[in-house]
C-alpha cells in the first residue's frame, strides 16, 4: 500500500488521492488494535505518523469535500484542529464518493470516541517536541543556477553577496548550509582550489561530530 501511494505515475490524482486516505485509515486502525493504545509513546508515534500522511496528502492540493470532511475529524480527534484551514484549504467543487467506510472517530453528538487519541501539549509544543524533523524547513526556497540545490532567500542573498564581491558574516545552525556557502565562495573566487571540493561531505561529517 505504501508504495502504492507512492507511484505518481498513477493517471487518476482521486484514486492516489483515496489510497492515500485509506493508509490514514488503515493506520488509525492498527492505533485502535493496539494493547497499549492509550500509552502517551503509542499515542505520540501513531499521531506523527498519521500527520506525515496528513502533511502528504495536503500537499496534493485536490481534496475532494468527502476527504477534507474526513481529515477535519481527524484533525480535530488528534488536537490539530486549529490548523484545518492551513492544511485542508485545496477543495475540489466537485465531490467523489468514497470507495470505503473511514473509521468512525466522532458519533452524531460530535463526542470524541477515543479521547486518548487527543495529544496533551499544544499542538506548537507537540510539532516541537515531536514532529520537528518532519517540519517544512524552506524559507521561500527557489532554483538557482550557482547551486545544486534550490537555496532559501537568504542563501540567495548570500550567493548573491558573493557575487557583487561584498564581504559577509553568515552565521546558522545548519553546518551544511554554511558549508555549501563556502564552496560557492571557491568555485566563484578561487577555482584553482576548485579540486578540494570533493572533500567537502568529509568536512561536514567532520563538523556534524565536533
Amino acid at each position: 500500500m505504501t508504495s502504492l501511494s507512492r507511484n505518481t505515475s498513477i493517471d487518476a490524482p482521486e484514486i492516489l488521492l483515496e489510497m492515500k486516505l485509506f493508509r490514514v485509515h488503515l493506520e488509525i486502525e492498527m492505533w485502535l488494535e493496539h494493547a497499549e493504545r492509550e500509552s502517551p509513546q503509542v499515542r505520540n508515534r501513531y499521531t506523527v505518523s498519521i500527520m506525515k500522511m496528513m502533511k502528504d496528502i495536503s500537499l496534493m492540493g485536490i481534496l475532494t469535500p468527502s476527504v477534507k470532511n474526513v481529515l477535519s475529524t481527524v484533525l480535530t480527534v488528534l488536537g490539530f484542529e486549529v490548523y484545518i484551514p492551513a492544511l485542508l484549504s485545496a477543495t475540489k467543487p466537485v465531490d467523489r464518493r468514497l470507495g470505503f467506510r473511514f473509521t468512525k472517530l466522532i458519533d452524531s453528538k460530535t463526542d470524541r470516541l477515543h479521547p486518548f487519541m487527543a495529544i496533551t501539549e499544544h499542538p506548537i509544543v507537540w510539532q516541537l517536541l515531536f514532529f520537528g524533523q518532519f517540519m517544512d524547513r524552506s524559507m521561500d526556497s527557489s532554483p538557482d543556477r550557482r547551486v545544486s540545490f534550490e537555496p532559501d532567500a537568504w542563501q540567495r542573498r548570500v550567493l548573491d553577496g558573493i557575487d557583487q564581491n561584498k564581504s559577509l558574516l553568515v552565521v546558522g545552525k545548519s553546518p551544511y548550509s554554511l558549508i555549501q556557502c563556502l564552496i560557492v565562495l571557491i568555485q566563484l573566487r578561487f577555482p584553482q582550489l576548485r579540486q578540494v571540493l570533493g572533500r567537502h561531505l568529509f568536512l561536514t561529517t567532520l563538523w556534524r561530530k565536533s
